[in-house]
């Protein structure tokens, strides 16, 4: 079952027993927000009544930081006026392939669901930085975050000084680079671009304890560089990667050890590629890569 690991008169975090998969339900006196609904029927089930008990009159916006399967397994349990993801979630290409690891899910542990599970209709597209969406007083900020899938999106609520990042900056998985370490690096890079645009304190992770202070949440964002700047040194300098060190930070081996050499292979492809190059006296204090522009749009009011 899943537990509330947080909760202030806004903020909800439910916290599922399955890979500590957060879900965020966010409440003000003008919206209800529900962020990446997770997993288990119970679970699900105890979001969406919680999500009904707070509502009254107020609209429900779902929001999907990306389309992994198990960020998207709660959407149909839940009736949103507003469904909100990135443009290359709508573009993914690999919608059945999503939809067919959630049901074999279901089949594998013989779970039963009152809803069925379907890729989500987007009715809200976010096709590039800055996307401000404003229902009343509340006022979102998205932001494009490909690295780990091509498709991840990071959502602030401004009042709340609020950033739900999706699978970044968990403390307890180290980068699980499914798309591009070059994006994934660009994207830790553009964190403190995004703070600076909106001046949130807490960020959460989509696995893991929310990060509540700045502090925290830069260092996690600390070592989330450091590991891909160590992978790329062992890449090209044939010096055994440090995993020792990698297991003392992070508890769950047996299954994580899969997801390193995930990242070993996908990155020795980037580097024989040419997409990444390393320079032993890089200093990624003094040479941090530009993300690029974080441009803003106009909000827009529902």
């Amino acid at each position: 079952m899943s537990k509330i690991i947080y909760r202030d008169p806004n903020v909800t975090i439910f916290q599922s027993a399955l890979f500590q998969t957060n879900t965020t339900v966010v409440k003000t006196d003008d919206i209800v927000i529900i962020i990446d609904p997770a997993w288990l029927p119970e679970e699900v089930d105890t979001i969406r009544q919680y999500v009904e008990s707070v509502r009254r009159d107020l609209p429900v916006y779902l929001v999907f930081t990306h389309s992994d399967y198990d960020h998207i397994i709660g959407y149909g349990a839940f009736n949103a006026d507003k469904i909100i993801a990135s443009q290359a979630f709508v573009d993914n290409p690999n919608k059945d392939a999503a939809v067919d690891e959630m049901l074999d899910f279901d089949e594998k542990f013989y779970i039963t669901r009152n809803y069925k599970l379907e890729y989500p209709e987007i009715n809200f597209t976010v096709y590039r930085d800055g996307v401000h969406l404003r229902q009343g007083h509340t006022k979102m900020a998205f932001y494009l975050a490909p690295g780990h899938t091509i498709d991840s999106m990071i959502v602030v609520v401004w009042s709340l000084g609020l950033c739900v990042a999706g699978d970044y900056l968990s403390n307890v998985e180290f980068p699980f680079i499914y798309h591009s370490s070059v994006d994934y690096e660009n994207t830790l890079e553009k964190l403190p671009v995004i703070h600076d645009k909106n001046w949130f304190t807490r960020l959460v992770p989509g696995h893991g304890d929310p990060a509540l202070t700045i502090t925290d949440w830069l260092r996690r964002r600390t070592e989330s560089l450091a590991y891909i700047y160590a992978l790329r040194e062992s890449i090209v300098t044939g010096i055994p990667f440090d995993e020792e060190s990698l297991w003392q930070r992070y508890g769950y081996s047996r299954l994580q050890r899969k997801y390193h050499f995930d990242n070993i292979a996908l990155m020795t492809r980037e580097y024989e590629e040419g997409l990444w190059t390393w320079d032993p006296l890089y200093n990624p204090e003094e040479h941090a890569s530009d993300p690029g522009p974080v441009e803003e749009e106009p909000d827009i009011d529902d």
